[in-house]
């Protein structure tokens, strides 16, 4: 099983509001890439829609809880 990477309370917090609607609140381009990077986040309708949390990113958030 692959170890999981470390990520920082920002990025935690930022993965913490990515619900799928277009309201939802902008992140950081840096913590955008590294989530969407580690295949935490992705988008479903490109180029502009919204972003979602991936089964891996869910996992890490109920994780958190």
């Amino acid at each position: 099983m692959a170890k999981e990477t470390a990520l920082t309370k920002a990025e935690l917090t930022a993965l913490a509001v990515v619900d799928g609607t277009p309201a939802q609140p902008k992140m950081l381009p840096g913590i955008k890439a590294r989530l969407i990077g580690l295949y935490l986040i992705e988008r479903r309708e490109w180029p502009n829609g919204p972003l979602w949390r991936t089964p891996k990113g869910d996992r890490r958030v109920r994780a958190r809880k």
